[in-house]
């Protein structure tokens, strides 16, 4: 009788957390400390009831290392082989910033709990795709209707930034930068996708999705991030393959062209380009290619110096958050070949890692999630038979690769809203690749 009395208490539980999951889900883009509230509970009782951090899975050993490089390197930037140069940096900052890297191993542990089945992952595509509303909320009240803020509540922890735009910036809507409301987009559009196909015909449901795909798509156009674009044509092709990518990408074109024409001809006193997109989105995309898009300006400039202090600390690097401050201060003392641009971090996340905790940090991570998502990959789109989770499958790997494409040339993991959520689809995507007798049980 104690026995199932337990089983029933911890079901009892679970069930709980993955209700206080989905709400967290929910309110991540809009509201970030009531988000995390609801899912820093449901971490604790996700945790409480199985185990994910164990050794026996091979993919958490580079994980185990990749934490104790990240500990050692802060102890030994504070303690032992602190350099002169930051003798005059608050150290404590260096620790407390680990708050952006140490809890993203507990989120991807934690949060498998509630990605298991078919189910839950239909669910948390929903909550997923109805929280971002207010996202696309806010791009229109910023762009058409000039409501500008920042707006704050429950005394300053909730913010809507709402930063002020003129005609052709690319919008941004509640978060602070175009980047990050696109990677965000970007990330929830092949969700949003996959509960359209599997919605029923001629349902309320699906044309509300087939309203909100085309939004997020808009959403994204009018942030001009060239993430953003990557991220659709990305969505695109992983969800729909290469034939009907072709018709798709020709009928977004065909569209961009009828409506930018359309607002040309009602009204001439403003340029064809401008009547729908961005003028930041037509210069980028005009300047479109892969060496502009890994090479520009001032990005080739941050990295050549993020790879002057590499070189000057590669093993165990300079501590995180310290990156801001050499990069302002110090450029001469490190002999940096030009004159850095102004930048928070290096733009690059190979390099942010080698610059925050040393090379073999940054390789032991990164050869990781490149060799998961190749897995992946194979696993999803060649290995398993067609099923009902199908698409729900691709849904994750598609947000998973664009979050790692993305932060070859950005570090977006800097916002919490994002670093929690792209955890979460590698939590989801490690779920999927797992083997199912680990989980039939649950």
């Amino acid at each position: 009788m104690r026995i199932i009395k337990s089983i029933y208490i911890d079901y009892k539980s679970l069930a709980l957390g993955n209700k206080l999951f989905l709400i967290g889900i929910f309110f991540l883009p809009s509201a970030l400390p009531i988000a995390g509230l609801f899912l820093l509970i449901s971490l604790i009782l996700s945790f409480k009831n199985k185990n994910y951090i164990s050794l026996k899975d091979k993919w958490n050993l580079p994980l185990f290392i990749s934490i104790g490089i990240i500990l050692f390197s802060t102890l030994n930037i504070s303690f032992i082989d602190k350099p002169l140069i930051l003798s005059t940096y608050n150290i404590s900052t260096i620790w407390i910033n680990l708050i952006n890297w140490i809890p993203l191993f507990f989120y991807y542990w934690g949060f498998q709990n509630y990605l298991i089945t078919g189910k839950q992952k239909v669910i948390f595509a929903q909550c997923l795709v109805s929280g971002t509303f207010p996202v696309i909320l806010s791009m229109i009240l910023q762009k058409y209707f000039n409501l500008f803020g920042p707006y704050k509540t429950l005394y300053g922890l909730i913010i809507w930034f709402q930063k002020t735009i003129y005609d052709g910036d690319p919008a941004s809507g509640l978060f602070s930068n175009p980047n990050y409301t696109a990677i965000w987009l970007g990330l929830i559009l092949p969700f949003a996708i996959i509960l359209l196909i599997s919605s029923k015909n001629f349902s309320v449901k699906k044309y509300i999705l087939i309203i909100s795909c085309i939004f997020i798509v808009f959403m994204i156009l009018l942030t001009a991030s060239r993430n953003g674009i990557l991220g659709i044509v990305i969505t695109i092709f992983c969800i729909y393959g290469l034939r009907k990518s072709i018709i798709i990408f020709s009928s977004i074109v065909s569209l961009i062209f009828l409506s930018n024409l359309f607002g040309f001809l009602v009204n001439r006193n403003i340029t064809f380009h401008d009547s729908i997109l961005p003028k930041s989105l037509i210069g980028k995309l005009s300047e479109l290619s892969v060496f502009s898009f890994l090479t520009s300006a001032p990005r080739l400039e941050i990295w050549q110096s993020a790879l002057a202090r590499i070189q000057e600390r590669p093993f165990w690097g300079w501590g995180p958050s310290t990156f801001s401050f050499l990069n302002k201060n110090n450029s001469s003392i490190l002999n940096i070949p030009m004159l850095p641009a102004k930048a928070e971090h290096s733009h690059n996340l190979t390099l942010e890692l080698a610059h925050n905790f040393g090379i073999p940090l940054s390789f032991i991570l990164m050869a990781t999630i490149l060799f998961f998502l190749l897995i992946s990959w194979k696993f999803i789109f060649f290995s398993i038979p067609l099923d009902k989770d199908l698409l729900l499958k691709k849904a994750f790997f598609t947000s998973s690769l664009i979050a790692f494409i993305s932060h070859i040339n950005d570090v977006t993991l800097y916002d919490g809203k994002i670093s929690i959520i792209v955890s979460i689809m590698f939590a989801g995507l490690k779920t999927i690749i797992s083997d199912k007798k680990e989980y039939q049980n649950l």
